[in-house]
């Protein structure tokens, strides 16, 4: 069975693009690229166009590259202390970007997770790294872990799970997108436990059930779970992501000659005479990878595009998911469970989505914690409920981190940073359809991030940099040279 779907799945890894190698690698006459923003996705542009020999300046509005995985210096309390946007996991499955950090030579920083946990409210603990990591066969596995039992599956109600194994662009997002998962749930009368680990998964995208679209779900679903034989273990950076991604990426863009742009904000973007000016300099090309808030403000205030009325549109149409909050706090305890990974899954009381040991896991925190005898913790709510102040949510995480960890209720926090956000893109019902894509109707400007609307399956992390390879494969093939080559999961279901 476990050939015959390896088989029916194509070996889990197929070609995402055609490269023609008889086409020139390298660039004859100079041409410039301005790429607009400097996460993974800005990060991916720059680094694929910079190697074909594009004059490329990367434009960040912050003091760091990295966007959403860069890490900041900040003094508390006479400490000088580092952090970042929050957790960010590797898993194997993202072929072409645990590809490029071979290539920069930051993959010797990551290490394996010890197991993919799920904390339930009555403190039970469920693991998963010992699931079936075949498609399909997986499913049936977590029958054994009490995900759900035969009843589940010989229900006349449970015959829309099937979808999980049918995914298919088209139809998938044609019957689900309207959907949202609390409604799928619903009508399918879905076991508690089994919607615990679906309500963690949808949150994962930073959505609440009642706004996550059922078809996003399914393809992540997908993504993650049933198109390869990766299992749930992932792997992480074992050092802050500066020191263990950003600066090889950073060697690695100014050898190819890139203009590190940074604390360099957008200050007008005008489309003239299919060129691009931007902050009064000519471009040839201009890659916007852009969070959605910024995606949507620059689109609105540019010059030159009033006559593209499809990208105003599209652009008009993009949201946020809605607030997010992270709090990292450095304090005098530590857990009492020894055995527990780096990372943990809550089901949420009411915003607690995920615990993160960073004493465990990173350099610097291990170094800090030992010298201090303390631990380095990581709440992160992904979805805030709507209405809930910022202030309230702080207070909400401390309420939920000692119900699941009683033993800190007691501890002094040292050190405490808080972040309150809406910046990261909605994965909502009925967002799909009009969506933009990588290519715009305006020659010479492309869209990457994990936002973007793109016929393979690769989400979050993964998603961003292929749009990023994406967008200069674009301007290579019209350059008329080699495109870099990319590969993804097989994009439809095993029983499709």
């Amino acid at each position: 069975m476990r050939n015959w779907i390896k088989k029916r799945l194509q070996n889990y890894q197929i070609p995402l693009n055609q490269v023609d190698f008889s086409l020139p690698k390298m660039l004859k006459e100079k041409k410039r690229v301005a790429v607009v923003g400097g996460g993974i996705a800005g990060i991916a542009s720059a680094a694929a166009l910079s190697e074909r020999g594009f004059a490329v300046s990367l434009f960040e509005r912050e003091n760091f590259l990295g966007g959403k995985v860069g890490s900041w210096e900040f003094e508390s309390k006479g400490e000088r202390l580092r952090t970042e946007h929050g957790f960010h996991a590797f898993f194997r499955q993202y072929y072409n970007l645990l590809a490029f950090l071979k290539e920069i030579g930051a993959d010797k920083h990551l290490i394996s997770i010890d197991d993919y946990v799920l904390l339930y409210e009555n403190k039970q603990k469920q693991g998963f790294k010992e699931v079936e990591t075949t498609p399909g066969l997986n499913i049936i596995d977590l029958k054994k872990h009490g995900i759900f039992g035969w009843t589940t599956l010989l229900s006349p109600f449970s015959m829309p799970f099937l979808h999980l194994l049918r995914f298919d662009f088209k139809a998938s997002f044609k019957r689900f997108d309207q959907e949202n998962f609390a409604q799928f749930a619903r009508r399918t009368f879905m076991p508690k436990k089994m919607q615990l680990v679906f309500n963690s998964f949808a949150r994962a995208f930073f959505a609440e059930p009642e706004n996550m679209s059922m078809a996003e779900l399914i393809k992540g679903f997908h993504f993650y779970f049933l198109s390869n034989d990766k299992g749930l273990i992932y792997e992480v950076l074992d050092s802050d992501f500066q020191f263990s991604f950003i600066d090889y990426c950073i060697q690695f863009l100014e050898k190819n000659g890139v203009d590190l742009r940074l604390n360099t904000p957008l200050k007008s973007l005008e489309y003239k005479e299919q060129s691009f000016i931007i902050n009064d300099e000519n471009f040839d090309y201009c890659i916007l990878c852009t969070d959605v808030n910024a995606t949507k403000t620059i689109i609105e205030q540019a010059s030159g595009l009033d006559s593209f009325r499809q990208i105003k549109k599209e652009a008009a149409a993009l949201k946020n998911s809605g607030n997010y909050a992270v709090l990292r706090l450095w304090t005098d305890h530590f857990e009492e469970d020894k055995n527990l990974p780096f990372f943990i899954f809550t089901d949420r009381l009411k915003c607690l989505d995920s615990v993160t040991l960073y004493h465990k896991m990173e350099k610097e925190s291990i170094a800090w914690s030992e010298k201090n005898q303390g631990g380095i913790f990581e709440l992160h709510s992904y979805a805030v409920p709507t209405g809930m102040s910022k202030e309230a949510c702080q207070e909400q995480l401390l309420v939920e981190l000692y119900h699941y960890f009683p033993e800190l209720k007691d501890m002094q926090i040292k050190h405490e940073y808080y972040q309150f956000r809406n910046d990261f893109s909605a994965f909502h019902t009925s967002l799909y359809e009009n969506r933009p894509k990588t290519v715009t109707e305006v020659a010479g400007l492309y869209f990457a991030g994990d936002w973007v609307k793109m016929d393979n399956c690769a989400m979050l992390m993964e998603g961003a940099y292929v749009s990023g390879v994406l967008a200069a494969n674009h301007i290579m093939s019209k350059e008329g040279l080699q495109e870099k080559a990319l590969v993804q999961v097989p994009p439809k279901g095993l029983l499709r």
